[in-house]
């Protein structure tokens, strides 16, 4: 079992906090974090073809091990460790399960444009997101099976009740179908809660170390000015981080301000980490005053860091004023010298300039 420790602002015990001379109360709490197994399947209408494109990836927590296309007709690993561990039987038996859902997407898409009275000419999505949770403790989480239709809600399964929740009077065609068949449910739930789980806990063995790491993102807080000049938003910046969960928070002076915030999804980086920013628009000249706080697995605690202006432009505005200053001198000092020389080749005294404005003009032209 771990604990974590609660800061008791206002105890309900006063009297036994003193008697401990504690301000504080340890409460007991699950231990590890969670790893998942997930699928993505994707069926595509191509226009005028009558045919459907159909894609399907595995994950486990937020990497690829396995891919599947069925212009390749093939399950194809994605990941060393998984290509290592299973041999051709596992890769066959992927590749005929994969075969016989792009078959259902196609069906599935044809059944679902009618209900939607589309044309077969466009071009129309049906997808599926399904998978499991596990903690590093051996606690479950919980199961999921999720469809789309056009990249909106379609059905989502109800484990304890074994029912669908349509998104919208064209998923309630597919619900009906599907509730009348109560195996098509129970199948589902025995694989979230069995064949899913268990699969999730041997991709965990093979990728060992890989899977299991967690890489602390570097974190910079920078500032940029906005068009308007009175306000600047600084931007928070998270790099090279795994797993993908991370979470921030802005704070003004102890004080959570994280909803005026903005951010982007979490980003794939290309080496197999990721990264994302948050940002928040503040007034100028209490810049210092904000501070963006980050949590991350990799992180023993959550880190804290403000802006603060880069030594090196202060250097630089320093010696580029340093050295306009000896360019300007020794400029000046240089005129005088040639103009002394000219005066005294001539024999004659120093003639002020002529007040002319018509030899400004020919001088500036």
């Amino acid at each position: 079992m771990c604990w974590r420790v609660v800061r008791m602002r206002t105890p309900a015990h006063p009297v036994l906090l003193l008697m401990l001379g504690l301000e504080v109360v340890w409460l007991p709490e699950a231990c590890g974090r969670w790893h998942s197994l997930r699928y993505f399947y994707t069926g595509v209408t191509r226009p005028g073809l009558g045919v459907s494109e159909f894609t399907a990836v595995g994950y486990v927590d937020d990497m690829q091990f396995v891919r599947f296309n069925n212009d390749r007709g093939r399950a194809e690993p994605r990941a060393s460790w998984i290509w290592n561990n299973e041999g051709p039987e596992y890769w066959d038996r992927e590749t005929q399960i994969l075969k016989g859902a792009a078959q259902a997407f196609r069906v599935g898409l044809q059944n679902v444009m009618g209900y939607y009275n589309q044309s077969k000419d466009g071009t129309h999505s049906f997808q599926l997101m399904c998978g499991c949770q596990l903690r590093e403790d051996n606690t479950t989480g919980r199961g999921f099976y999720q469809y789309g239709y056009d990249g909106q809600d379609y059905l989502t399964l109800d484990k304890a009740t074994l029912s669908w929740t349509a998104a919208d009077g064209g998923a309630q065609n597919t619900k009906r179908k599907w509730e009348a068949d109560r195996t098509i449910a129970k199948r589902q739930k025995a694989y979230l809660e069995g064949t899913c789980i268990d699969a999730l806990r041997r991709y965990l063995r093979y990728g060992g170390p890989s899977l299991t790491r967690a890489d602390p993102p570097t974190v910079r807080v920078t500032r940029h000015h906005g068009p308007d000049g009175d306000d600047v938003t600084l931007r928070c910046r998270a790099l090279g981080f795994y797993p993908a969960d991370i979470k921030f928070k802005w704070e003004w002076e102890g004080e959570d301000v994280s909803q005026e915030m903005e951010y982007v999804e979490t980003r794939p980086s290309g080496d197999g980490k990721f990264q994302k920013w948050a940002s928040l628009r503040v007034p100028q000249g209490e810049e210092q005053k904000y501070v963006c706080i980050v949590d991350h697995d990799g992180l023993a605690q959550p880190l804290a860091v403000r802006w603060a202006p880069d030594p090196s432009s202060s250097i630089g505005l320093i010696v580029g004023a340093v050295v306009a200053l000896v360019i300007i001198t020794s400029l000046v000092a240089g005129f005088v010298i040639w103009k002394k020389k000219k005066s005294g080749a001539k024999g004659g005294k120093y003639s002020p300039a002529s007040s002319d404005s018509s030899l400004l003009v020919k001088a500036s032209a």
